[in-house]
């Protein structure tokens, strides 16, 4: 812009340029980064940033018909929610799914957030106002296909073409490619139904193919969709879901994560969390969990808050 406009010593050529964006929200991924890394790859630590003019908006659109949860969550954004001694923040019991260590719990949620399911299946409002949120692939693709075995209708299996590209000698071969699914790109099996939510795929990277320290380019034909009952944390930043479970199989593992996956839901009627409590080093308790069946000890987990991209 600046060779452009032939202007060389301005920002952007001297031409005025619009950015947007909440830094109490899920920073840019560094891949194995430390919190510093993290924190110096924000829009906040560039040498541009003196240089701008911050204009910042302070109304919770989203949540404005209920203030409890919008003062709410602006203490989790910011991390002053009180927390216990093992620095965990108690969640409100009313938006926590009972957690009784069976396979029922994560059903349960499900429930909630898509009650009456094969009643509503051909209703595109129902599918899209509502999903799953976690916070890795796994668990997200396990949900998923749970949901779309709940899901009635016949169904139809896309397999995807793998080869592995400057591979004469078939070191890695298509059994082996097929089991891969690398970040950015669909699974190998897509299975769908009709009337199923799914969600666009974009920047595939067809170079994510490293094995064991050799460089491979992994090459995969299949349509860019996954589905979408249920989605990371990350890629719900942004949007407006009316209905929103949370699965918490481990605490969220970076800045923002939990601020972004409670305010997706507009009030604390419309959301669910459960919560997989961690056992304790003696065995004797898990987290979260009543120690006694007759005492209420709260559901806890952890809020990860970088303070110090919050400051001016």
């Amino acid at each position: 812009m600046r060779d452009i406009m032939g202007r060389p010593g301005l920002p952007f050529g001297g031409k005025t340029i619009v950015f947007g964006g909440d830094f109490r929200q899920v920073l840019p991924v560094v891949r194995k980064g430390s919190r510093a890394q993290v924190v110096a790859s924000s829009l906040r630590m560039s040498y541009l940033w003196e240089s701008m003019s911050h204009l910042k908006l302070v109304s919770n659109m989203r949540a404005k018909n209920n203030p409890w949860f919008a003062e709410f969550l602006l203490r989790i954004d910011g991390g002053t929610e009180v927390t216990n001694r093992d620095g965990d923040i108690r969640l409100p019991g009313e938006v926590c799914v009972p957690y009784s260590g069976s396979d029922s719990d994560l059903d349960n949620l499900i429930d909630y957030v898509f009650p009456n399911l094969n009643e509503n299946i051909s209703d595109s409002t129902y599918i899209t106002s509502r999903v799953v949120l976690s916070t890795r692939n796994d668990w997200v693709d396990m949900i998923n296909v749970k949901m779309i075995d709940r899901f009635q209708g016949a169904h139809t299996v896309y397999h995807s073409f793998d080869s592995a590209m400057d591979d004469p000698h078939n070191y890695y071969p298509p059994e082996f490619l097929n089991t891969l699914t690398p970040n950015g790109l669909p699974p190998h099996v897509l299975k769908l139904k009709i009337g199923c939510p799914i969600i666009l795929l974009r920047n595939i990277d067809p170079a994510n193919g490293l094995c064991n320290g050799t460089r491979l380019v992994f090459k995969r034909k299949q349509f860019p969709i996954r589905l979408s009952f249920a989605m990371t944390v990350n890629k719900a930043q942004g949007q407006t879901i009316p209905n929103v479970g949370v699965y918490l199989p481990e605490s969220v593992f970076s800045h923002g994560q939990l601020y972004v996956a409670l305010s997706r839901a507009t009030a604390r009627s419309n959301i669910k969390i459960l919560v997989i409590p961690a056992v304790d080093g003696n065995k004797r308790s898990r987290k979260g969990v009543r120690k006694n069946p007759t005492v209420d000890c709260g559901t806890y987990t952890k809020n990860i808050v970088y303070k110090e991209v919050l400051t001016n």
